[in-house]
């Protein structure tokens, strides 16, 4: 019979923020980085191995919810508890854009895998969908019964999966906008 041992190392530990750390995100195209949002309102970039952060991005006036990148590293998206989502382009390291219309605290975001759009989930019960280049919500999908707190673009971008408070899982066709199939008790 074979012995099973359990191993636990702890690879890296720092202090990322001044106050709670509420979410974070690694790079997609590279995995060595990694993007921090907390409670002091700041969204921070780390290079994985290294203990201190490269960038720290401010312009949130309430704590930072839910961070992300786009597919190639170039962009950090932030939503806050105020409902506003800023971007940075990190290779100027600035704010880009800051996109509002959702009325409570953003709880998740994410880039579409082409092109210049993401969605994001709130606790207002909606998922919004924003051309980043045009400052604007294109769509907005009710349909959730409470807090959208996770959602994800399908590899082709053509539909999302969106789950919520309300305990169900919605895969929305983006194509005609509507819910094609949905999971839940």
């Amino acid at each position: 019979m074979a012995s099973l041992t359990k191993r636990s190392w702890k690879l890296q530990e720092f202090v990322a923020h001044n106050a709670n750390v509420n979410c974070l995100a690694l790079g997609h195209k590279s995995g060595r980085v990694m993007v921090t949002g907390g409670d002091d309102k700041k969204v921070n970039l780390w290079a994985i191995g290294k203990q201190s952060c490269f960038m720290s991005l401010s312009g949130h006036t309430t704590a930072v919810e839910c961070v992300q990148f786009n597919h190639v590293e170039e962009l950090v998206c932030a939503g806050s508890r105020g409902g506003a989502i800023k971007v940075w382009d990190l290779e100027a390291a600035k704010l880009v854009r800051t996109l509002t219309g959702h009325r409570e605290s953003i709880k998740c975001v994410d880039f579409h895998p082409y092109g210049d759009f993401l969605a994001s989930g709130s606790a207002d019960m909606t998922i919004r969908i924003w051309d980043s280049r045009k400052k604007g919500c294109i769509f907005t999908y009710p349909g959730h019964k409470g807090s959208v707190n996770s959602l994800k673009f399908s590899p082709d971008g053509q539909w999302i999966a969106s789950g919520g408070e309300d305990a169900s899982v919605k895969i929305w066709d983006l194509r005609v906008g509507r819910v094609l199939l949905k999971y839940g008790i």
